[in-house]
């Protein structure tokens, strides 16, 4: 992808950066029906993300990155994603993959960012029948990512937790940056939501990649290859992809919202405008108070890791904590759309309603393996009660 001259100074404030994200929501929502169609965001969606700057908020400092606070990132790409749910979740996922370059030497930021600091990232768990094994300089890697969002539309993928072998020997295991013009994909994205993520599955067969593009390699704990990264990380991440989808839940609010205001009748009832009924009055009231509470909590998380110091983990029960919030952040905005699909009707699921978008993405988005609220709770609760953890990625 081309670079473009940077249109936001490392010295904007939050509230700047995320009212160019706001500013962006009546263009990405006229483009879902778009995105969807074509399995990605859309060209125009991109162009105006680079423009205003939301592909560098992890990128590193030398090459434009922006680094503002969790807090703001979080609310950036739920406004990205109150206007687009997918396209939020690429940014999210560009945001959390990018960070851990920062790690890399310098040699290797140049190589990645010198000629194009908007490059677009993608991290993804690998298969384990994935291997890499040493070279003179660095690794000969083939491995398999089954879902691996953006993965069209992306110059650069992480590839995590794959195993690294030494004369025949499984001694640990490996993430590597690898480019995606040496990548393969497989169309194998066909879900009911989410559908613009193109979240297909990738393989890379074969790959040199060099040593300074090998981020981790662990010799120990074998019996646990995917924990790789670390894990106050893991879930530092997963907190950019659900605010996205609490984004959509905003963007639910903000359609049914508006129909409310337009005066829609009520169907079979003496109500000319369903604004006037008490019952639909108390429905959108506890909506959004729903929403609301998503969004607090999601705040609450991203107010955790900004009191951390560099390089500071959290305590096992502090990192199954913040699971739980956000954890509970998708459950409240799964309820707060589901009493606006009430308030809305079957109007609400019209192809032509953008209403129905965010409900699917929601509910798909929120079953993400790293989302769910029912192992979270589990792994929560034995955190609190010292049990070992069911969870490999967290503990």
């Amino acid at each position: 992808m081309t670079a473009t001259a940077p249109a936001t100074e490392p010295s904007a404030t939050p509230q700047e950066l995320i009212s160019r994200a706001r500013a962006l929501i009546p263009l990405l929502r006229s483009n879902v029906a778009a995105t969807e169609e074509l399995g990605n965001p859309v060209p125009e969606n991109l162009e105006a993300l680079r423009a205003a700057g939301l592909f560098r908020l992890t990128t590193p400092p030398d090459h434009g990155g922006l680094h503002p606070s969790m807090r703001t990132q979080v609310q950036i790409i739920a406004e990205v994603g109150r206007g687009c749910a997918s396209t939020g979740w690429i940014v999210a996922n560009h945001a959390a993959s990018t960070e851990f370059t920062l790690i890399l030497e310098a040699v290797a930021t140049q190589e990645i960012f010198g000629d194009n600091p908007d490059a677009v990232f993608l991290s993804a768990g690998c298969s384990p029948d994935s291997h890499a094994e040493r070279v003179p300089g660095g690794l000969k890697v083939t491995a398999r990512a089954p879902y691996a969002s953006g993965c069209e539309i992306s110059d650069w993928a992480l590839l995590i937790g794959i195993p690294l072998h030494d004369d025949g020997k499984t001694t640990g295991a490996v993430n590597v940056l690898v480019p995606l013009a040496e990548a393969e994909i497989q169309q194998t994205w066909n879900v009911a939501g989410m559908r613009g993520t193109g979240t297909n599955g990738m393989t890379v067969t074969e790959v040199f990649v060099p040593d300074r593009r090998t981020l981790v390699v662990e010799k120990d704990n074998l019996d646990r290859l995917e924990e790789l990264l670390s894990p106050t990380e893991l879930v530092k991440g997963n907190l950019h992809s659900l605010s996205a989808l609490v984004g959509a839940a905003q963007g639910g609010l903000d359609i049914v919202g508006r129909s409310l205001e337009k005066g829609r009748p009520i169907a079979y009832s003496t109500y000319r405008r369903s604004a006037d009924s008490p019952v639909i009055q108390h429905l959108f009231t506890e909506a959004t108070h729903l929403v609301d509470t998503a969004s607090l909590h999601m705040l609450h998380v991203a107010d955790v890791f900004d009191s951390l110091l560099p390089g500071e983990e959290l305590a096992r029960v502090e990192r199954a904590r913040a699971r739980m919030h956000s954890a509970t952040a998708l459950s409240r905005a799964r309820e707060g759309m589901q009493k606006l699909l009430d308030v809305a009707g079957t109007s609400g699921f019209a192809h032509a309603n953008v209403l129905q978008s965010y409900w699917r993405d929601l509910e798909v988005g929120s079953r993400h393996a790293m989302l769910g609220l029912p192992m979270i709770v589990e792994d929560y609760g034995r955190a609190l009660l010292g049990a070992g953890p069911t969870i490999t990625q967290y503990h």
